[in-house]
């Protein structure tokens, strides 16, 4: 539920504010992942986007951006990962551990 809307808001305030990279990360796949930290016993989120190899370049590029916005909401970090490579990998197991993930992934390699 909270990762839920912290993704909504975070999507809401990159149309607001960055026209320019709402319209790259619309061939993204965006989640917010949980992580825990032992030492100071708390929960973290940060941002994961999933891009394609094609539009790869054009995030990166606006890495900084997108970390201040992450920031603003609360999550500690983004993440971009290439989902092409994951998808093509041949020792990845995520296909048959995560189904839906590497279809998602595959639809953003693919099309994008």
């Amino acid at each position: 539920m909270i990762r839920e809307k912290l993704l909504e808001e975070y999507v809401c305030l990159v149309n607001k504010y960055y026209p320019h990279i709402s319209y790259l990360l619309s061939g993204c796949y965006l989640t917010v992942v949980d992580s825990w930290a032992e030492r100071q016993e708390k929960f973290y989120h940060y941002l994961a986007i999933y891009y394609s190899a094609r539009t790869g370049k054009n995030i990166l590029s606006y890495r900084k951006e997108l970390k201040e916005l992450a920031e603003n909401l609360g999550l500690v970090e983004v993440v971009c990962l290439n989902a092409t490579r994951i998808v093509r990998d041949p020792m990845s197991n995520l296909k048959k551990k995560n189904p839906r993930l590497w279809l998602e992934l595959y639809w953003i390699a693919t099309n994008y």
